[in-house]
């Protein structure tokens, strides 16, 4: 699942989730990188986390730490209230983008709470559970979405 080439994409990220950590953010990897989790692994080209609202400023400031800037204006979901941040990274030829998805009321806070935590040869990960995976996928229903659903229901009945 590699993103670039010169960029590990996992020692990137397991390096990101440990500066979190440190910093007491409360977070849950949520997308492509949290579904290879439950189900066999798919090309993404981003790492997509969801932080509480109250935690971005700590956020964006270990990302522009790590070399990682605003890369597009943020937006809001129709029909999930969560704000999207895209932050990007370019190392030579290759670039890693991060997408900070802000979790704003009680509902989509609770899926950061009831975060799993998962092993990983890089280390401990919180990820979304599979239903507020499925439920996030539902409220943003694209085709890719639906895809992951279907996946993701699959792996649950095995």
């Amino acid at each position: 699942m590699e993103v670039c080439n010169n960029m590990n994409v996992f020692e990137e990220f397991n390096h990101l989730v440990k500066e979190l950590e440190t910093d007491k953010v409360r977070y849950a990897l949520v997308g492509g990188v949290a579904m290879a989790f439950y189900t066999e692994p798919r090309f993404t080209r981003d790492i997509d986390l969801l932080i509480d609202s109250e935690d971005f400023e700590k956020t964006k400031g270990i990302l522009e730490k790590e070399g990682y800037f605003p890369s597009a204006s943020p937006w809001t979901f129709k029909r999930v209230p969560i704000e999207l941040h895209r932050f990007l990274k370019v190392l030579d030829e290759d670039e890693m983008i991060i997408n900070i998805l802000i979790a704003e009321i009680k509902e989509v806070r609770r899926i950061i709470r009831d975060s799993v935590e998962a092993e990983s040869e890089e280390g401990r990960i919180k990820i979304a559970s599979r239903k507020d995976l499925i439920w996030l996928k539902r409220m943003r229903d694209s085709k890719q979405d639906r895809a992951d659903i279907e996946k993701l229901e699959d792996e649950k009945d095995k």
